[in-house]
């Protein structure tokens, strides 16, 4: 009741709020999506396990056997000479190399995806905005009260000079000379 009163005779005064950006559904998928992205870096583990095993068993059934093929072309004992032996060797760490760089690559590219999330989860939720004074119900009276009373009166004397006052907000009134 007594800030009822309060806005009835004084208005409301200037002040700051913060306002929701988004709905109440928005805000719990950005919490979900924060949690995940939190969770994800925390365990910092990425399973290369498909990848890798893609990788070697494709080098088992097309790189080997194509090696072997070259040198079975090349006549008896092509596969157990020096020269297969160090073509499966180049092979194969060739593979593990490839597996290497692909695996931090991998790495880095589920940082950064989790790194975007993190930042979908961190944007602002809420927004501040400044409301400004807004004046009672009397106050707004005032003006159009003290403009009839100053007709009614003659625009003269003290008490046009109050109502005129009230009608100014107290700022100083201009004189003609």
């Amino acid at each position: 009741m007594a800030n009822f009163l309060r806005q009835l005779f004084g208005g409301t005064s200037r002040r700051r709020e913060q306002v929701p950006l988004y709905g109440p559904q928005q805000q719990q998928g950005f919490e979900q999506i924060l949690q995940q992205a939190l969770q994800g870096l925390q365990d910092n583990k990425f399973d290369f396990g498909p990848i890798e095993q893609q990788a070697r068993t494709g080098f088992a059934q097309k790189t080997i056997p194509s090696i072997a093929e070259r040198f079975t072309a090349m006549g008896e004992g092509g596969q157990g000479s020096s020269g297969f032996q160090g073509a499966l060797g180049r092979a194969g760490s060739g593979l593990e190399e490839s597996l290497a760089g692909m695996k931090q690559q991998y790495g880095l590219q589920q940082q950064g995806n989790l790194m975007n999330l993190l930042g979908m989860g961190l944007r602002p939720q809420f927004e501040t905005i400044e409301r400004q004074r807004q004046p009672g119900m009397f106050e707004q009276m005032a003006g159009p009260l003290a403009q009839a009373g100053m007709g009614y009166f003659g625009g003269g004397g003290a008490l046009s000079g109050l109502l005129g006052s009230l009608m100014g907000g107290g700022q100083q009134q201009q004189r003609r000379f």
